[in-house]
């Protein structure tokens, strides 16, 4: 049973892939919502962002988020600082441990940081191969997600937020949350960034 299931699904698969194939010479006009402005993209339209590990991706230090929340509040610092700075940004290294996915990064400052981002890879890179692609892009909203440098860019984009293992001195291990470099965020909101910012 098991592997006519297997059977069913490719054949099911490929039929699909291949009715795709044909609608881009002939597609159907796409469904415009009442949310939108604009049509909703077509599958073979949507576009993806670097999937898969090892890879490379953008990413905040914790400890600088923090630090840039507390100038905010306490008159320190303007917020519309957010809007030009890179406050806390880091490339971060996507990587496969032990059956395990975790980023690793490191703050100038603050020192290496490592965040688990799965405790099972096979079923994250599932995930992840089901992802069926970027929505559409974001328009007329200019002032509403502003965010500078995490600005979105898509109607429905990736959101994360990860619970990440600080690593400063030998020895000494704590965990933190890892929030992305929206304004929101800043202030303890949720992750929203283009770029499935972690």
């Amino acid at each position: 049973m098991k592997y006519t299931d297997r059977a069913i699904t490719a054949i099911a698969g490929m039929a699909f892939d291949t009715i795709q194939f044909f609608n881009k010479f002939h597609p159907n006009p796409s469904f415009t919502p009442r949310w939108s402005d604009k049509p909703l993209l077509k599958s073979w339209q949507k576009s993806k962002p670097p999937l898969g590990w090892p890879r490379q991706t953008d990413s905040l230090c914790p400890e600088c988020v923090k630090e840039a929340r507390q100038k905010i509040i306490q008159g320190e610092k303007d917020w519309k600082s957010l809007l030009n700075e890179k406050v806390g940004e880091v490339k971060a290294n996507i990587v496969e441990r032990d059956g395990q996915v975790w980023m690793l990064k490191d703050c100038p400052v603050h020192g290496h940081f490592e965040d688990i981002m799965s405790i099972d890879s096979k079923f994250l890179e599932w995930i992840e191969r089901n992802f069926p692609g970027r929505d559409i892009p974001a328009h007329n909203d200019k002032d509403v997600h502003n965010h500078g440098s995490s600005t979105i860019r898509y109607g429905r984009g990736a959101t994360r937020a990860d619970l990440g293992r600080h690593q400063g001195n030998p020895g000494q291990r704590r965990q933190s949350q890892t929030q992305a470099s929206t304004i929101r965020t800043v202030f303890g909101g949720r992750a929203d960034h283009v770029a499935l910012l972690h």
